[in-house]
């Protein structure tokens, strides 16, 4: 496993607090190792840690980080101070890289006065509220009782009037709160943002009053999710935004939802190195990592045993077996790792199961029924899925939904073109391509599977979400990559190893890309496998010329290096991405053809998916092509590609190759008899009606298949 990579650092400047929150994982859970740590980050520390941030930032190549000063309370340790280590900081690290620096504060200390401090050096600001006076006062007081709401109400209205400076709300849940008050009460102050968090808690110390009513977090979370949803569409709750997100099959930007990788550590105020600064919740010293910004490189803390294991607990491999074998863990991804805690180990469910499963089931619901219905109201469910399923016959629905799918994309690029264009932002060499796009070429541009993947990168930052890689790092889309694509002149067919950072970028290190030797090797043979898809099928040949625009060389560096690998994925619409070697060699024009046509099938079911939804929510079930349980669009997808490939091998037992004879005949029993299996699996599986009308004309056309061999 190569090195985390740590983007975000939570700075503890003050380790005791001018507040008594009930709550506080620091000062009332297992973890007391406040009481002896100093209760500043001294002026010799600070030093170091930026020291050692320059250092990191170089070796490991950091453009962007985020620093979170942190406590107990960080304006403990005053505002001018705090301002002074912000200099000092970025003048360490240097204009190369650029420091994101926030502050975690009760607003107790917030002044007009502080605030200007702060704003001056671009400090974001997030205030701890968890909303009216009557709630919050339930468990934020001071060491005496005392209410702290109005205090923190006087910051909440000084913040406002800073919206530059004001980064949103973070509030605790106490379930015995109507949801209906929060909302109303956030609504009406309009924060940025507000993130709803459920006390932490754990199997060692269940969530407060669970034990006497065990739906109450159930009942609260869906209560609180649909009055939000339809009543308050305004108030940007990034709780719930990333469920959205998580349920899309989306990169969450949470630790709540979704996998993910390590990327944030704390520096506690005696210089030393932690882990997620929650996990103080599991136990005393739980949060230790080796070394100090005294002595120890963040590259040596990166590539430590303790955060090794804490990234192996945010893949599916380090999850428990319920977890692995549960039908939303993509969504839930195990749930946040303090939660799951119990027996000494975090080989457990999240603390909050039932509320994660009934909640994830909810939304679903709720989207399908909105999609449901705006899909039905857009459009009559006209088309002939026997003909779309068939390229010889599909012609005028694929040109039908690929030109939804451009316009679209095309709106999406006027949308950006209109902000850069009114905000001025970019180079004058952007602003100028901008101004001299025609029609057409915006028209091209909105088939580039490059172009969709930033842009849609690229609102989703605009609208203040985060963008993740599949490695859980975030992505950045600037303006320079939009500024190269209006320089070059959009092709029409393939491109063909294309070094476009964003066909690769949102994949990771996870998948290795060939070099440029080794894609001028293979150009020749995908020439060779697309001839053999013309000349076997000359309608499937226009078909993926028409939905797919790129190609990428892939490797994957788990697999045998014999394996043939190959995958799809949405999020880069028309781009197929796969193996050209085995070993050192590159592959057979066939089998590239298969790879090819393999991940043209995906690029067309997901066309139709945008249409209309094929599957709902239900559990897990056994694919005869994956050792792992798929979800029902899974196999729907494996079965759309399998009728087809099994047409490729069929022409490849009677027209190929001699030597590719026995190969050919073993694909097509396997193929068969997967196919029948899988195609009985699917009439169990929750199917829409759309879905189910795919299946039976899938089915069909296997027994058809069948019949003929």
């Amino acid at each position: 496993m190569s090195a985390a990579k740590i983007t975000s650092f939570l700075v503890k400047l003050a380790s005791r607090c001018n507040l008594d929150c009930d709550y506080c994982y620091v000062y009332h859970h297992a973890d007391q190792g406040w009481r002896s740590l100093p209760r500043l980050l001294s002026a010799e520390d600070r030093e170091a840690f930026a020291q050692r941030l320059a250092e990191y930032a170089a070796e490991a190549d950091l453009k962007r980080a985020a620093v979170i000063y942190h406590g107990g309370e960080p304006l403990l340790a005053g505002a001018e101070d705090t301002a002074e280590f912000t200099r000092r900081l970025r003048q360490v690290v240097g204009p190369d890289v650029e420091l994101e620096i926030g502050l975690q504060t009760n607003g107790l200390l917030l002044t007009d006065a502080v605030l200007d401090v702060l704003e001056s050096e671009r400090i974001a600001v997030s205030l701890s509220l968890d909303g009216p006076s009557e709630v919050n006062d339930l468990h934020r007081n001071t060491r005496r009782g005392r209410s702290s709401y109005d205090r923190v109400a006087g910051a909440l209205k000084r913040l406002k009037r800073r919206p530059k400076t004001f980064a949103g709300i973070i509030s605790v849940i106490d379930a015995s709160v109507k949801p209906e008050t929060l909302l109303e009460f956030f609504a009406r102050e309009a924060p940025p943002k507000v993130d709803f968090l459920l006390p932490d808690s754990h199997h060692g110390r269940l969530p407060p009053h669970r034990d006497v009513d065990p739906t109450l977090y159930e009942r609260w979370l869906t209560e609180c999710f649909d009055l939000w949803f339809d009543n308050y569409p305004e108030l940007r709750v990034r709780t719930f935004e990333a469920l959205l997100d998580a349920v899309a099959g989306l990169p969450s930007g949470t630790d709540a939802f979704g996998l993910g990788d390590v990327s944030l550590i704390t520096i506690e105020t005696d210089g030393t190195y932690h882990d997620l600064d929650v996990l103080k919740v599991v136990g005393n010293g739980a949060t230790r990592l080796e070394g100090s910004v005294r002595d120890t490189p963040i590259s040596a803390v990166a590539t430590s045993p303790a955060i090794a294991a804490h990234r192996r607990l945010l893949s599916k491999e380090g999850l428990s077996a319920v977890c692995r074998q549960c039908a939303v863990v993509d969504v839930c991804g195990g749930g946040s790792v303090p939660h799951r805690f119990g027996n000494g180990g975090f080989a457990n469910p999240t603390v909050y199961c039932g509320e994660m499963k009934s909640l994830i089931a909810h939304v679903r619901r709720r989207l399908e029924g909105c999609l449901g219905e705006a899909m039905v109201a857009a459009r009559d469910l006209d088309v002939n899925l026997g003909d779309f399923e068939l390229a010889e016959r599909a012609a005028p629905v694929i040109t039908e939904i690929w030109n939804d799918a451009c316009t679209d994309n095309e709106a999406v690029l006027e949308t950006i073109i209109s902000e850069v264009a009114r905000r001025a932002k970019g180079t004058n060499r952007l602003r100028m391509l901008i101004g001299g796009l025609t029609p057409e070429r915006k028209r091209l541009f909105a088939g580039d599977p490059g172009l969709v993947a930033w842009q849609r990168a690229y609102l989703a930052r605009e609208k203040g979400r985060v963008v993740y890689d599949i490695d859980g790092k975030v992505l950045t889309p600037d303006l320079l990559y939009l500024e190269e694509k209006l320089e070059r002149a959009p092709g029409l067919g393939l491109a063909v190893g294309e070094q476009d950072c964003w066909l690769r970028r949102p994949f990771g290190t996870s998948i290795l890309f060939e070099d440029a030797d080794v894609v001028d090797r293979a150009r020749s043979v995908v020439t060779e496998a697309l001839e053999i898809v013309q000349q076997w099928r000359p309608a499937l040949y226009r078909e993926m010329l028409t939905i797919c625009r790129a190609v990428q060389f892939v490797r994957d560096p788990t697999a045998h290096p014999e394996k043939i690998v190959s995958f799809s994925d949405n999020s880069v619409p028309g781009a197929l991405f796969v193996s050209v070697r085995q070993g050192e060699r590159i592959i057979d024009p066939y089998d590239l053809a298969d790879s090819l046509v393999h991940e043209h099938r995906h690029q067309k079911l997901y066309l139709l998916e945008r249409r209309f939804l094929m599957t709902q929510p239900g559990e897990l079930v056994v694919s005869p092509w994956r050792e792992d349980l798929r979800p029902a669009s899974g196999l729907l997808h494996a079965v759309f590609v399998f009728v087809e490939l099994r047409r490729l091998w069929e022409h490849v037992r009677d027209h190929g190759h001699e030597r590719l004879r026995q190969r050919a005949l073993k694909q097509l029993a396997d193929t068969e008899r997967n196919l029948a299996e899988a195609c009985k699996t699917l009439r169990t599986c929750p199917l829409t009606p759309v879905g189910r009308a795919l299946a039976a004309v899938l089915e069909g056309e296997a027994a058809r298949q069948s019949l003929a061999a």
